[in-house]
């Protein structure tokens, strides 16, 4: 079953087009490892600095190894650009009916 990894960031005064056009930086580089499916972006409507980040895995040990080999370095220009860590948390679907 997918398990999605959710992250809710917040760009920092002045730099939510920058950490927009980072969050697709990374997709570019998150969609094509091993167990990804598929990432999304959402954009808050009422709060133009705040992102959702999702991405869509075969499984929790496939997200993990993938941040192994993408390393820190490829999380850093999110990292600059936000006012506070991202809040992030794996995510179960549940069927409905």
């Amino acid at each position: 079953m997918t398990v999605l990894r959710h992250y809710k960031m917040t760009a920092a005064e002045d730099r939510a087009t920058d950490l927009h056009a980072a969050l697709v930086d990374l997709a570019v580089k998150v969609t094509p490892l091993p167990g990804c499916e598929k990432v999304e972006l959402f954009a808050d409507p009422k709060d133009g600095a705040t992102f959702v980040f999702v991405e869509h895995w075969r499984s929790i040990e496939d997200h993990e190894a993938a941040g192994a080999a993408l390393g820190k370095h490829a999380f850093a220009p999110v990292a600059a650009t936000l006012s506070a860590p991202p809040e992030g948390r794996y995510l179960e679907p549940i069927p409905l009916g």
